[in-house]
């Protein structure tokens, strides 16, 4: 019966993923739909979605370091692989939201933020991809109970 009181009661719990708002998840082959040496032009996926929160996945860039984010690449990237101020064309720059707790940045983070698209100057390097008021997505645990509460 107490079982069956407690299954009860988290059924009546608001479902804690409800009160996020969506997101959608880019990747690189996402961002543009023509590259030329004059410069790049956005896929329609992405003009659609600039101005909404997105998701991406990719590999932090330890060096050069912005102020208040991160770069994020598409491949995994060393300072040491170019010169010290040359970064791929399509690393996308991340600005953390205020206030918030950030744990170590993992070397392959997802970062949720809403997307900028245009130059966009961080620290000394401009970026033509932009996540505004990010925050990481940390995975969540969920907790296996065993039959019997053990």
């Amino acid at each position: 019966m107490a079982t069956i009181v407690l299954f009860l009661r988290l059924m009546a719990l608001p479902d804690p993923t409800a009160a996020r708002p969506s997101s959608a998840q880019i990747d690189w082959p996402d961002f543009f739909s023509r590259i030329t040496v004059t410069g790049v032009e956005y896929s329609d996926l992405l003009k659609g979605l600039e101005g909404k929160r997105v998701r991406i996945r990719g590999y932090s860039i330890p060096s050069p370091q912005v102020p208040g984010g991160l770069l994020l690449a598409r491949d995994a990237f060393a300072s040491s692989d170019a010169e010290e101020t040359e970064i791929p064309f399509d690393v996308v720059g991340v600005t953390w939201r205020k206030g918030i707790f950030l744990p170590p940045v993992p070397v392959r983070p997802t970062v949720e933020g809403t997307l900028r698209l245009g130059n966009t100057p961080l620290g000394d390097q401009i970026v033509s991809v932009a996540l505004a008021d990010a925050t990481p997505v940390i995975p969540t645990r969920t907790r296996r109970v065993r039959p019997g509460g053990r």
